[in-house]
């Protein structure tokens, strides 16, 4: 392609670069949410955290990084409360919060799974900036949480795993792999009412 050619399809950048306007379409994302103090920098599953601290330094943010047991113990001594694993009736409030929360937007959940430790969500595309729609989410679940179950401390770690979707067999290995855990508990791949594209 010649740079006649780019420039018809592109932008240009603040600093002379040009950026190509065909991207992909985002068809969604993968959302995976972690109760608090269960997935920590250091841990031997791997992390993606990014971090400062006097002693180690910076973490380069998005790699997975190998289980370290220092780090762990750092983090671990910083927790003001005990991990948390939803209960199955914390389970039912997040179940009905989640279904309360699509029914007021124009976003659709694909596939989710929702586990004792972590919650899977594959949403479609929202014009919505996803962070804020992850953060609203997260905060109506720990507010229901709050006002039925005698819970009263953190719910969710702070962050989130978060990974845009662009293509369709993408999307697809995703939702597998969402509802394979739903089978692996005994349950039906799709197992909540409000799961529907």
């Amino acid at each position: 392609m010649g740079d006649a050619e780019a420039k018809k399809g592109s932008a240009t950048g603040g600093r002379g670069f040009v950026y190509d306007c065909r991207m992909a379409r985002t068809l969604g994302y993968h959302i995976v949410l972690s109760g608090y103090g269960l997935w920590l920098p250091g841990d031997q599953r791997g992390h993606w955290s990014d971090a400062w601290d006097a002693q180690i330094g910076f973490v380069e943010p998005h790699t997975l990084h190998a289980g370290d047991p220092m780090r762990r113990r750092m983090a671990v001594e910083r927790m003001k409360h005990e991990p948390v694993r939803l209960t199955a009736p914390m389970i039912e409030v997040v179940i009905d919060t989640i279904g309360r929360c699509r029914a007021t937007s124009e976003w659709s959940i694909a596939a989710a799974s929702i586990e004792p430790t972590h919650t899977h969500l594959l949403l479609t595309f929202t014009q919505r900036d996803i962070d804020n729609t992850i953060t609203w989410i997260k905060g109506r679940m720990t507010k229901a949480i709050h006002e039925q179950m005698p819970h009263h401390g953190p719910v969710w770690s702070r962050g989130k795993w978060r990974s845009y979707v662009f293509a369709q067999d993408v999307w697809a290995n995703a939702r597998r792999y969402i509802e394979q855990h739903n089978v692996r508990r005994g349950e039906s791949a799709q197992p909540y009412p409000f799961i529907g594209d």
